[in-house]
This record gives C-alpha cells, structure tokens and sequence, in this order.
C-alpha cells in the first residue's frame, strides 16, 4: 500500500498556483494538460463529465452498490461507473452509512 497524501499535497499546490507547471511537473497549465484529457478520454468512450455540481446524497442498491447520485439542485445521476472528486473530508459526510463498515472507508 502507498500513502498519496505527499502526491496528493504537491498536485494540489501545483494547481493552485499560477504557474506551478513551470516546476517541470506539467508542460502547460494544469486544467488545459491534465484534466481536459481526462475529460476528454471520458466523453470519447461515452461517458459524461459533470462540473461545479454538488452531490447532496449517494443512494445505494440492496446489494450496497451505487444506485445513483442525488444532487442539491435535485437531479438524479445515473451510471455505470462514478468519480467523485471531492475532498476526503466531504467524502466522509456523504458517505452511505453502510459503507462505513468496509474496510478501505476505515482509513
């Protein structure tokens, strides 16, 4: 096991500051080189990338898998697969309580 909180420290000060790529991290701007791709390989293969939304719930399926997103403005997200890019710390208070018990969620 590897902890990321060291990568996870510099990635965020990299896209925080203005031109932290400069520090031979990224050969552009963070947005622009690093996430825009993602996005991007995302769509191409169907999927969908939703921005600036805020998940108010996650609702779950008998067998404690996702069933779907609730959003604050009440909109229902469904998929195959999700990404929640939220910090931990977010993440830990919409965490469905019956994921509490797993053990990657302990940590």
């Amino acid at each position: 096991e590897l902890s990321m909180q060291c990568i996870l420290i510099a990635l965020n000060r990299f896209l925080q500051e203005k031109h932290g790529s400069k520090m031979a991290f990224l050969d552009g701007n963070p947005p622009e080189r690093l996430c825009k791709p993602i996005a991007d390989h995302i769509e191409s293969l169907g999927g969908q990338v939703i921005l600036n939304s805020r998940i108010q719930k996650i609702e779950l399926n008998a067998d404690k898998s996702v069933k779907h997103f609730v959003l604050t403005n009440g909109n229902i997200i469904t998929g195959d697969a999700y990404v929640f890019a939220t910090p931990v710390d977010i993440l830990k208070l919409l965490l469905p309580e019956d994921w509490k018990e797993i053990s990657y969620f302990k940590k």
